[in-house]
């Protein structure tokens, strides 16, 4: 994996870096998601939740797909990026996004600890064979 997600233009800069740390602390945020909901599915009352899930997703792509072809939806999409762009030079959001990436390492590790102690509680709850 390579951490080449930076913004064009700015090869090297801090905000380069920043975002590097972002999309890390992203990653791991996504990882630890991922093993508290692999815990919590193994669980019995998660059977029906994830029956609804699936269709509840399966609606909502539907519609996003309409969404996403909409003309006005693509043009303040690039509007956004270029709001984004002017955004990263501005100190009040480059502190804005530090920050952002710390509370994003306390999550995660929060999250680690919730999955840890899911794994537990279903492995001490495991019938004996």
């Amino acid at each position: 994996m390579s951490d080449t997600n930076a913004p064009h233009g700015q090869p090297g800069s801090s905000a380069t870096e920043g975002n590097a740390s972002l999309v890390n602390e992203l990653r791991a945020f996504g990882t630890q998601i991922e093993a508290v909901a692999r815990a919590f599915l193994a669980s019995n009352q998660a059977q029906q939740i994830q029956q609804e899930l699936q269709r509840g997703v399966g609606e909502l792509v539907d519609r996003l797909q309409t969404v996403r072809s909409d003309e006005r939806v693509v043009e303040a999409t690039e509007k956004g990026k270029q709001a984004v762009e002017r955004a990263l030079t501005n100190p009040a959001v480059i502190d804005a996004h530090a920050k952002v990436v710390q509370g994003l390492a306390n999550i995660n590790e929060e999250l680690r600890k919730l999955a840890t102690s899911l794994e537990n509680d279903r492995n001490d709850t495991k019938p004996s064979a």
